[in-house]
């Protein structure tokens, strides 16, 4: 079999494993599909907010109701909408905040925390080209704005523009703290050939964040479990993700990040609720066809309505249970285009090396070598063209 064959500053020293697919909600339920009856009394068919969460919420809309002006209120019913989409994986949440910022937005001078909200609400949706936009706008009426710099930088950084992200993070010194500043750049850094240092100063950072907010911790924290794997210490990015989840359990991007960590590890059976379509065949689970089925049928959905916010995850989902290198390494490739986080190199990588394709390996390669990444996750290159490469 042909393989991608690596660049940068390290060669790719691992071969890359099984990655899993999330089953995320797709913006909207296979409707168009055949229904789907349980046999079983106890099957969960879906996972809805919390009734507590919208109760939360009712004082909020009672007052954005009778008070329409009330910029706060506003703002803290679209961030509560907001964190309910984003705990539950859910963007019809996210649609309702939007609605609520919409008279605001559609003024002549919106207030920038209306823009800055909206720009998070559109990054969720990976409109990141528009939230962008909608943060420079924003930064213009308030240039020491902490949230709106943090978020430019990581979406910056999601694209693989290292250098201006760095610049993003460099400005949180001023607007934010120094903890916050200097997590932002070292993850910046860790992605672009700094990586063993960047760790470091990450873990020197252990005593300190300690003292701080939960989500801030729980934020280095996975930065530097990331880190970590990609230096290939997986137990040090275990431990780092559970002491994580302790702090931030309802986080779905550490969850999706330690149950793909742990089928890696080929540990499918701890993660058979998180990773449940490739989880379940790995584990050998007499439930893996029905929720490949209903994997399926999100797929479909998700095509139907034109919502490509989860290529990544289809494209686990074609390369790990359908087995499809080519159709996988399409939609992987498509996401490549959008976002460039670990995991979307990883599947990008695989479904490459899969489906033989040397342009794609090129392409792979090639970013390599320009964005000195390190990952030892990755394929390993053919052992004549790590002979002829320097290291």
């Amino acid at each position: 079999m042909r393989r991608c064959a690596g660049h940068g500053r390290r060669s790719w020293a691992a071969p890359l494993r099984t990655i899993a697919v999330t089953l995320l909600a797709l913006t909207g339920a296979a409707a168009a599909a055949a229904p789907y009856r349980p046999n079983d009394d106890d099957v969960i068919l879906e996972r809805v907010p919390a009734r507590s969460d919208l109760e939360r919420l009712a004082p909020l809309r009672a007052a954005v109701s009778a008070r329409p002006a009330d910029l706060p209120a506003s703002l803290a019913l679209a961030t509560g909408y907001i964190e309910i989409g984003r705990r539950n994986s859910d963007p019809r949440f996210v649609a309702y905040a939007q609605a609520t910022l919409l008279p605001w937005l559609a003024r002549p001078r919106p207030p920038e925390p209306a823009l800055v909200l909206q720009a998070i609400a559109l990054q969720y949706l990976h409109q990141f080209d528009r939230s962008l936009a909608l943060l420079e706008r924003a930064l213009a009426l308030a240039p020491l704005d902490g949230q709106a710099w943090l978020t430019r930088a990581a979406l910056l950084e999601l694209r693989g523009d290292y250098s201006q992200a760095r610049r993003a993070c460099a400005r949180l010194v001023r607007s934010a703290d120094e903890f916050t500043a200097l997590t932002c750049l070292k993850s910046v850094d860790g992605r672009n050939g700094q990586l063993a240092a960047s760790y470091a100063a990450l873990e020197s950072l252990a005593g300190v964040d300690a003292r701080g907010p939960a989500a801030l911790r729980a934020w280095r924290l996975s930065v530097a479990a990331e880190m970590a794997e990609r230096l290939g210490d997986d137990p040090a990015a275990e431990a780092d993700l559970r002491e994580a989840l302790r702090g931030a359990g309802d986080d779905p991007y550490l969850r999706a990040t330690y149950a793909d960590l742990l089928l890696r590890l080929n540990r499918p059976q701890e993660v058979i609720t998180l990773r449940l379509a490739i989880a379940g065949r790995r584990a050998a689970s007499p439930q893996a066809a029905r929720w490949a089925q209903a994997y399926e049928e999100r797929i479909s959905a998700a095509e139907r309505d034109r919502d490509y916010t989860h290529q990544r995850e289809q494209a686990m989902y074609l390369l790990e249970v359908r087995g499809d290198a080519r159709a996988a390494l399409k939609a992987a490739a498509n996401n490549w285009a959008v976002q460039r986080e670990p995991a979307d190199l990883r599947i990008y990588a695989r479904a490459a090396q899969r489906a033989q394709s040397a342009a794609d390996c090129a392409a792979i390669a090639g970013w390599l070598a320009v964005s000195h990444y390190e990952d030892r996750t990755l394929p390993a290159p053919p052992a004549s063209d790590a002979a002829r490469r320097p290291l």
